[in-house]
């Protein structure tokens, strides 16, 4: 007969067991990776939400889109997510480009970049990192600055005639983004719980590991059933797509910059070439 001991020192052995087979059998597979972008005011207005006195940092070069980060993702799923610990985050890889990072991939909330490229290195760049061309933070940010010049969202809205200050539908400016990608995005809002008004947030658009576009139709979030558009913004009424802090959040900002923008893609391209010669004498 087995005493209480004996029974305690089972239950530990096995509850080991089970805990060692769970962690071997957890899968750091993905499938995609969504390149997401966000809009440096709305990210404010959600920063200052929680606190008043919270002080946004914004990019040195207005009416940009940042970069919110290159997360690999399983279809369906959230995640991966911290796929190996032994990765550590080496700022040292980044002092070549961390002047395009500050302007690009900035932290709006407090400025502290550092730690949030370490955050992001650590939380998804280690799973990217399965790819030879993304396995160290040289070229997994540097690949994140590529991306945000090739398909600056400021750019790709703005040629299709969505500027800052104005309402736009879901529908709207998810066509705007699959008209000049040629693959499906994914547009996200916010809803400031103070005025109940609606912002465009962010644009996700996604990858696959040839780094080569491809739909993101089949990544979690909300999806229209009648359209197959992936939003989680109405799409019977439209939203703000904003220049100017509310009031209430503060001294307003100064209005956005609007840019002039041609139907044609040679534009586009000398946009791109402009951004690099900004970077370049900046």
């Amino acid at each position: 007969m087995c005493n209480f001991s004996s029974i305690s020192l089972l239950l530990i052995s096995v509850g080991y067991i089970y805990i060692c087979s769970a962690k071997q059998n957890k899968s750091h597979d993905w499938d995609i990776l969504i390149f997401t972008q966000h809009w440096p005011l709305t990210v404010c207005l959600q920063w200052k939400e929680t606190q008043a006195q919270h002080s946004c940092i914004f990019p040195p070069v207005k009416n940009i889109w940042t970069v919110h980060g290159i997360w690999p993702t399983k279809l369906g799923k959230w995640g991966p997510e911290y796929c190996n610990v032994s990765l550590h985050f080496n700022k040292t890889q980044l002092e070549p480009i961390e002047q395009e990072l500050e302007q690009y991939w900035t932290d709006i909330h407090n400025g502290s970049t550092y730690k949030l490229w370490k955050h992001e290195w650590t939380k998804h760049g280690t799973c990217a990192a399965a790819l030879h061309d993304l396995d160290m933070e040289s070229k997994y940010f540097g690949q994140g600055l590529k991306w945000i010049n090739q398909y600056q969202m400021a750019n790709i809205l703005g040629m299709s005639g969505i500027q800052p200050n104005n309402r736009y539908t879901a529908e709207t400016v998810w066509n705007a983004v699959q008209k000049w990608l040629g693959k499906n995005p994914a547009v996200q809002c916010t809803v400031d719980p103070k005025t109940n008004e609606t912002y465009l947030f962010q644009i996700k658009i996604c990858f696959d590991k040839n780094l080569t576009l491809t739909d993101c139709d089949g990544i979690k979030g909300t999806s229209d059933p009648a359209t197959g558009i992936k939003t989680n913004c109405p799409l019977k009424e439209t939203f703000v797509y904003p220049s100017i802090l509310p009031p209430e959040y503060g001294k307003p900002l100064d209005t956005i910059e609007r840019p002039v923008y041609g139907q044609h893609s040679w534009l586009l391209e000398a946009l791109h070439v402009i951004q690099f010669l900004q970077w370049m004498t900046s």
